[in-house]
């Protein structure tokens, strides 16, 4: 028992570890605000960064599909493929030689990304025991987090001294995850998924897909337009850098509290504060004229938004049988990577005909259309028995009464 628990934190430590490393690349290399301001100053138009920025999230999208039947073919050799294959796109970037091949990069970016975060999440997913299952998607978000900050505050310091240089640490920092992520225990495996094991049970899951959805639109909006929003205010670019940087500490420092504040108040409790928060502050930031207020309510807004990710998975983990896990993550990412494919195309199309301002009505647009889909998902649940209520896991009821 003491050697399995031993083996799980060994496999969480590393799962984290990789990540991050993953994650400082998507930071620095990836379709974040470096390659927005890098097709800014090539001259193209909002509506064209959304694109490149729509596009990896589409790789991301399309690859899904086929990710689980990789996973069962290759086993652990498909999320080291992933990471390799997404540093080796995202060094390349800058020798794209133009919109044509920038765009076909982000996009093959896109498909590695599918392969290094599916796999990855369904092992801590499978491996966390159920009493501590926000707790350990919190440690890994933080180190998600953690790492897309890093690499976008180190991107955007070398960008000007050196405009290659963010693209090439990021493609290393991505390679070193891959590599390390071959030093798993072989305990950390994926769930052995057959082909008969059942369809993904979409209905049952609103509000976990719906939290999906709403983070990616949230996070492919922002990250594609907020440095820009931030330059249109009159920041510096070093000021943009740093108020982003503090975005992301909330990001940072929220994720394991929320998490376990999760674990023991309640994963709806926690997660419809966290919409009701982010709900508040896409109101307040274009109201907000002093740079405290807006620092102030972008940390929020990054502590609370970033938080419906691990939760909803959390929550996916709880009523999805192991059998069907890798599916259910892998729509999960899909779902989220689809909110991200349309968020900055919708963002940036109604900055272009409206004003910088219209990123965070857009913003509150969505988060209201995933709040109404909840509360008429509830509705339904409370005026007809459904047959995915019916199969809840219930263990109390199962152990007592109904073993009785």
């Amino acid at each position: 028992m003491l050697v399995a628990r031993s083996d799980a934190s060994r496999s969480l430590l590393i799962l984290c570890v990789a990540s991050g490393c993953w994650a400082f690349g998507f930071g620095a290399a990836g379709p974040s605000g470096l390659c927005s301001l890098w097709l800014e100053r090539a001259g193209y138009s909002e509506t064209l960064i959304g694109l490149n920025t729509s596009l990896y999230y589409g790789g991301i999208l399309i690859a899904s599909f086929f990710v689980p039947g990789m996973m069962r073919a290759w086993g652990r050799h498909c999320v080291v493929a992933g990471m390799i294959v997404s540093g080796a796109t995202a060094a390349a970037f800058p020798w794209g030689g133009g919109l044509a091949g920038w765009l076909a990069l982000r996009f093959a970016n896109g498909l590695a990304g599918a392969l290094s975060l599916i796999p990855t999440e369904t092992m801590v997913n499978r491996n966390a025991p159920p009493e501590r299952r926000a707790r350990n998607f919190g440690f890994y978000a933080f180190s998600v987090a953690l790492g897309i900050a890093l690499g976008i505050l180190t991107g955007l310091q070398l960008l000007d001294a050196a405009p290659a240089l963010p693209f090439i640490l990021g493609g290393a920092a991505s390679l070193a995850g891959g590599l390390l992520m071959t030093r798993l225990p072989a305990q950390a495996t994926y769930c052995d998924e057959q082909h008969g094991s059942g369809r993904v049970q979409l209905r049952r899951n609103v509000l976990s897909f719906g939290s999906a959805w709403s983070q990616g639109f949230l996070e492919g909006g922002m990250v594609a337009f907020l440095t820009i929003y931030l330059l249109f205010l009159g920041y510096s670019e070093e000021g943009a850098s740093w108020l982003l940087g503090g975005t992301m500490i909330g990001v940072i420092v929220f994720q394991v509290p929320v998490a376990w504040l999760a674990d023991h108040l309640g994963r709806l409790t926690v997660l419809f504060a966290c919409y009701a928060v982010v709900a508040v502050g896409l109101l307040a930031v274009p109201l907000s004229s002093h740079a405290g207020w807006i620092a102030a309510w972008l940390f929020l807004l990054g502590a609370c938004s970033s938080a419906f990710y691990p939760l909803g998975l959390a929550l996916l983990g709880e009523r999805t049988p192991p059998s069907q896990l890798a599916r259910a993550n892998a729509w999960y990412l899909a779902l989220n990577c689809l909110g991200s494919l349309v968020g900055p195309v919708v963002a940036g199309r109604a900055m272009d005909l409206f004003n910088k301002h219209a990123l965070f009505a857009v913003g509150e647009g969505a988060v209201l259309f995933v709040l109404g889909s909840a509360a008429v998902a509830s509705l339904i649940t409370r005026w007809q028995r459904s047959p995915f209520t019916s199969v809840s896991p219930r263990p109390v009821t199962t152990q007592g009464k109904d073993a009785a």
